[in-house]
């Protein structure tokens, strides 16, 4: 039995796929299998998949011959899953070396840690990430955990069966949202969570990737469903409004309304300089 298992949804992902192995592969903590959920990709990615698999025992892949969708992927990892710790990752996203490495020694030096991560980065078509530290209040306004982050498999069970999963309702994307609060509200205790010091996860930005293109009517949606799944959570800890997703989202497009706003006055200011 492999110490931790990363689970890894896998749909028209190639051009990102091999990168994102070879950082799984690159891993100074050696313990690990890696189970890539096949989603029946149409771009290769099977066949990639296959050589990575040939190379490596500890990567084993799982084939749906039809897209299931990135939540019966994840949830079907869960249930193969042999690690006594679960890190899920997406196909075009990407660890560093000593991520796995740092969190099972946190979680060894403190056995009563239920999540560990750590600091991370976007890159591609972003950089910037203004993700803030963890804590339940700031959890239920705004997701501040990637789905990378490292749990045990146990704390997910209600005796043998996974009582935690990811729920399919949450179709048009912050499924991981609605599992880490499901996770949490799963405990028997507060959470004990830790935010390693080091950046150990690169989240790639993508033009067309499922989360950016999520309407103000669909998190809508979704901020309903979440209310409705957890209002013992939402009674519990104070949501802070400025916090939320929603006024984020507020914030960044009045910031960029007021430089377009200051570009046109610059403009027409320099037209009548030089007119």
């Amino acid at each position: 039995m492999s110490k931790v298992s990363v689970i890894i949804p896998s749909y028209n992902l190639g051009n990102y796929l091999p990168q994102t192995l070879k950082s799984v592969m690159d891993q100074t903590f050696e313990d690990w299998e890696c189970l890539v959920v096949e989603n029946g990709s149409t771009d290769g990615s099977l066949s990639l998949l296959n050589q990575f698999c040939a190379q490596d025992s500890r990567i084993v892949p799982v084939v749906f011959t039809e897209n299931q969708g990135v939540a019966v992927a994840r949830n079907r990892g869960l249930e193969l899953a042999e690690g006594e710790f679960i890190l899920f990752l997406d196909a075009d996203d990407l660890l560093d070396p000593h991520y796995m490495d740092a969190a099972m020694a946190a979680f060894k030096l403190d056995p009563a840690l239920d999540l560990v991560y750590g600091r991370a980065q976007r890159f591609g078509t972003e950089t910037s990430w203004d993700l803030p530290a963890f804590s339940m209040d700031t959890m239920l306004a705004s997701n501040c955990l990637y789905v990378s982050c490292f749990f045990r498999r146990s704390a997910l069970l209600s005796g043998e069966d996974l009582a935690v999963t990811f729920d399919l309702a949450f179709k048009t994307g912050y499924e991981d949202w609605d599992f880490w609060l499901s996770f949490f509200e799963h405990l028997d205790h507060e959470p004990h969570v830790l935010r390693l010091p080091s950046v150990c996860f690169y989240y790639r930005t993508r033009r067309g990737s499922r989360n950016t293109g999520v309407t103000d009517e669909a998190l809508a949606g979704i901020r309903r469903l979440l209310w409705e799944k957890h209002k013992l959570l939402y009674s519990k800890y104070f949501c802070d409004p400025c916090q939320t997703v929603e006024y984020r989202r507020m914030e960044r497009s009045f910031r960029k309304a007021s430089r377009w706003s200051l570009a046109w006055k610059f403009r027409m200011l320099l037209r009548k300089c030089f007119a």
